[in-house]
């Protein structure tokens, strides 16, 4: 049995949502309560502390159990929704923001 089927099999009342970030090559697993009202500003927040990001601009996406979309959360409502969808898991990825500067130079 895998790790990952052991960790959620312990929360079995549904009070939490197990989630899974990753950055770079960097994965990092934490959960949030199911029933708070978590805002966007104070899950990012959570995110820049898990992942060492203090200077870094990044996005923040989720991988939708559904049909495997990666959407965006980028306020209160997105979040809200990626939370509803959590099934067992939800799946983050945080990416750096590229400048639209730095694009037009590269190209």
């Amino acid at each position: 049995m895998s790790k990952n089927k052991i960790v959620l099999r312990t929360i079995v009342d549904g009070s939490k949502i197990e989630v899974k970030s990753k950055f770079d090559a960097e994965f990092r697993r934490f959960s949030v309560e199911r029933n708070t009202q978590i805002k966007f500003d104070e899950f990012k927040n959570l995110l820049e502390k898990l992942h060492a990001l203090k200077d870094i601009s990044f996005l923040v996406s989720y991988i939708d159990p559904s049909d495997q979309d990666l959407l965006p959360i980028n306020n209160d409502d997105n979040l809200k929704r990626a939370l509803i969808n959590a099934k067992p898991l939800l799946r983050i990825i945080v990416q750096r923001k590229v400048w639209k500067t730095l694009m037009v130079m590269v190209l």
